[in-house]
């Protein structure tokens, strides 16, 4: 069925396995900069489910000081349940250590 014009759908009342599976398919900052910023239920999921963040994949694009304080929100978004961390060259000893400090999976 097409949809008519003007008709629109409520992307905040999806259900979460659902959205978590697509979410599952975003690099973290995408899910970061992106899909948590759509509506409050999405910035929820994105937040809550530790499941989105225990394999992070960061390439620096940009602003190396907001790539860090990305990584950083990608860390503790997991809670402890990172198992892997991939980055390119923003990556200081600051940030290892971050990592390192609350991620105790790795």
């Amino acid at each position: 069925m097409e949809e008519e014009e003007g008709e629109s759908h409520d992307w905040a009342g999806m259900q979460s396995d659902a959205l978590s599976t697509i979410f599952g398919k975003l690099d973290a900052a995408d899910l970061l900069t992106g899909a948590g910023q759509v509506c409050h239920a999405w910035r929820r999921l994105a937040d809550s489910d530790t499941t989105l963040w225990r394999r992070v994949e960061m390439t620096h694009d940009g602003d190396i000081l907001m790539a860090g304080a990305m990584a950083c929100a990608a860390v503790d978004r997991a809670a402890g349940t990172m198992e892997a961390f991939w980055a390119d060259s923003f990556v200081t000893d600051l940030l290892l250590r971050y990592i390192s400090d609350r991620a105790v999976n790795l």
